[in-house]
């Protein structure tokens, strides 16, 4: 019977307990990861990084550990001369490592390995005081990790916070930890490799504030009429749409987030028009059908952009005439008011920097595109990705069809050698 467990948490002194009892009854790491709910490579790693050595009490009355002690006849030489050998049972040369469950213990006159929840859990907290002060790893384990975790952020451009969800289980120290390890110079990667963080600037207040009429557009689809509405709708479904210029007077990026999932939907558009917005929202109908749009496009909040001044086109079922969705706008300069898109196109410009022109890209790379932000773990979604997310919204099909398909976690690529000829 296993313990209630947390995922990706360090282990606790319950679950070492676990795992010492587990040990005595003979089990192995695969039938103790199990009751834990942990990879095997979890339990194997942390009984040989915390199991205790124990010498073997005194035969015949001595303290020699030589495996030849019998043959050469010396009362003692421990480490002295060049022919000692530590004399260790075979058996912990490999699984299990350790002599807790091993039925020929008492007889052993061998050194033994003990693992010990008590001394792994005290072991474990004075290393979690002290890592700060130092590297707390193997040059191994360093080796390994670095060879894992490189390629993913140098050529890959993937974040701290999707390697992490995807990676449990083989980096087993907290992000603040990798971070000092990288100003320390421990990996291959730098600090300028990560992915970069956006600053914002503090907006200077104009003294003479711009007066904006407000126009029959926007009657009924202010901010204010945005909040009334999900005040008495609390569980509606949400999108926020924008745009995303390359060079100007080129192609742009129409973008909608469904803000439940995050999930990004992004379609290149030939120019920055009402006419190219409403033919990218008729496909999206199209796509998922009248009902489904409705379910899931019931609130789309916008900005004040004139590429977006025909709401009519967007709200109504072009058939029946009938409203099937309800457009808001944005105060003017406030585009935090739809702060969840804006934090999204981060990921984009990643791989397409400001000024990067979109006229040589087509609908299919951008899928590429959008298939690969939309499987990169976030945190807000405790380590799911968009794509994973949104299944309880839409069908795979369905998500499929818009455009998305899921990326494998170590192949997400986020650098801009994903736009290049064959960038998958």
């Amino acid at each position: 019977m296993g313990i209630e467990h947390i995922p990706n948490k360090h282990l606790t002194y319950e679950e070492r307990n676990f795992i010492e009892i587990g040990l005595n009854r003979g089990k192995n790491f695969t039938e103790i990861g199990e009751n834990l709910n942990k990879n095997r490579r979890t339990i194997a790693r942390e009984v040989q990084k915390h199991r205790f050595r124990k010498k073997p009490s005194g035969f015949n009355n001595t303290n020699n550990l030589c495996k030849s002690r019998n043959e050469c006849k010396r009362f003692d030489c421990n480490k002295k001369m060049d022919c000692y050998e530590e004399d260790i049972c075979y058996k912990l040369t490999g699984a299990p490592y350790v002599c807790n469950g091993c039925e020929q213990k008492n007889k052993c006159r061998k050194i033994k390995y003990y693992y010990y929840a008590k001394f792994a859990n005290d072991e474990y907290s004075e290393n979690l005081r002290t890592s700060r002060y130092g590297i707390n790893q193997t040059k191994e384990d360093i080796y390994e990790l670095d060879k894992l975790i490189t390629p993913l952020i140098k050529e890959k451009h993937q974040s701290i916070s999707h390697i992490y969800a995807n990676h449990p289980d083989e980096i087993t120290f907290s992000r603040a930890t990798m971070y000092n390890y990288v100003e320390l110079g421990v990996f291959s990667f730098k600090n300028i490799d990560l992915p970069r963080k956006v600053k914002y600037k503090k907006r200077k207040e104009s003294k003479k504030q711009r007066i904006r009429r407000e126009t029959a557009i926007r009657k009924g689809r202010t901010y204010e009429d945005f909040k009334e509405y999900i005040g008495k709708h609390p569980d509606c479904s949400i999108v926020e749409m924008d745009t995303v210029e390359g060079k100007k007077g080129g192609k742009v990026f129409l973008t909608l987030l469904i803000r439940r999932s995050k999930l990004m939907l992004i379609y290149i558009l030939e120019q920055k028009t009402m006419e190219c917005v409403e033919k990218a929202i008729k496909s999206i109908k199209e796509i998922l059908g009248i009902e489904e749009f409705k379910r899931v496009f019931e609130v789309i909040l916008t900005d004040n952009g004139p590429e977006f001044f025909n709401p009519i086109s967007i709200e109504k079922d072009e058939e029946t005439g009938k409203i099937i969705s309800h457009v808001f706008y944005c105060d003017p300069e406030a585009s935090w008011q739809k702060g969840a898109i804006e934090k999204n196109h981060e990921y984009i410009r990643y791989v397409l920097p400001k000024g990067t022109s979109f006229d040589e890209l087509t609908q299919e790379k951008v899928d590429n595109l959008m298939s690969n932000i939309n499987s990169t773990s976030r945190d807000i979604l405790n380590g799911r990705t968009p794509y994973d997310a949104t299944l309880m919204i839409l069908t795979e099909e369905q998500i499929e069809k818009l455009g998305t398909i899921k990326i494998d976690a170590d192949e997400v690529n986020l650098s801009p050698s994903l736009m290049k000829e064959g960038g998958k």
